[in-house]
């Protein structure tokens, strides 16, 4: 966050803003997508946040309420966000796990732990999990199984993300530790509120309703944090792809 003087003197205002994403991870194809993908994510945010600081600079009075226009483009930014990171981490996924899989080491470990414990559980083995056994091209289907297993519909959360983070062999990262990706579960709860709840409130009494208050600085915290989470799942990554590329004899591009 950073503060700015406004040009009718009356007050000061606190600009919603993202940090600037570090540079991007040398690697191949396999986080393009996803590096895009953030990419893309932190200009729309960016840009709803920039939205947000004018229409509340162009208010006659900055110390007066913030109006429920201004927190509903809070709340769209948390909705963009959201969105990134379930492509981001989906897209990641896809691209570097058949690069990964390749090679003996934590990603594999964990490809293997999930079919026996899941997928293969009690020999009750789905017809989703028959068909992709006895596809063209298995691997790919069953890898293709594994993503939909570890994002589902959408990352709800930090045990969703916790799965991610094992599945692509980062368990042992300091940047992922539980901790830090506990500390993100608010934002989740938040994106839940917003999404499916409109963060509607029933108010006390009689029985009409009202709007979660929802603090549009903390919003842009918890927006920027997760922003930066991506990056933290996508540089190790391209680290531990270059390893496997080169185990395999393979160029690093």
């Amino acid at each position: 966050m950073s503060e700015a003087a406004v040009t009718n003197g009356k007050s000061r205002l606190t600009l919603v803003e993202l940090t600037a994403l570090p540079r991007k991870p040398v690697g191949g194809e396999e986080i393009r997508r996803s590096w895009d993908r953030l990419v893309a994510t932190h200009q729309s945010v960016s840009a709803l946040f920039t939205t947000l600081n004018q229409l509340r600079a162009a208010q006659d009075e900055l110390r007066g309420p913030i109006s429920e226009n201004h927190r509903d483009q809070a709340r769209a930014a948390i909705v963009f966000t959201t969105a990134g990171i379930d492509a981001c981490l989906s897209a990641l996924l896809k691209d570097a796990l058949p690069t990964l899989l390749r090679i003996e080491g934590p990603a594999h470990s964990a490809f293997v732990a999930h079919f026996m414990k899941e997928r293969f559980k009690e020999n009750k083995v789905t017809q989703a999990t028959k068909k992709a056994v006895v596809a063209f091209d298995p691997r790919t289907a069953l890898i293709d199984l594994y993503v939909e297993d570890l994002t589902g519909p959408s990352i709800q959360g930090a045990k969703d993300l916790a799965r991610c983070r094992d599945a692509l062999g980062l368990k042992d990262d300091a940047a992922l530790t539980q901790s830090v990706l506990d500390d993100h579960q608010s934002f989740f709860d938040a994106r839940h509120e917003v999404v499916h709840e409109l963060d509607l409130v029933d108010a006390a009494g009689k029985g009409t309703r009202s709007r979660r208050h929802r603090d549009i600085a903390a919003v842009g915290e918890q927006c920027d944090g997760a922003l930066q989470l991506l990056h933290a799942f996508i540089a190790p990554t391209a680290r531990t792809v270059r390893t496997a590329r080169r185990t395999m004899g393979w160029s690093d591009s």
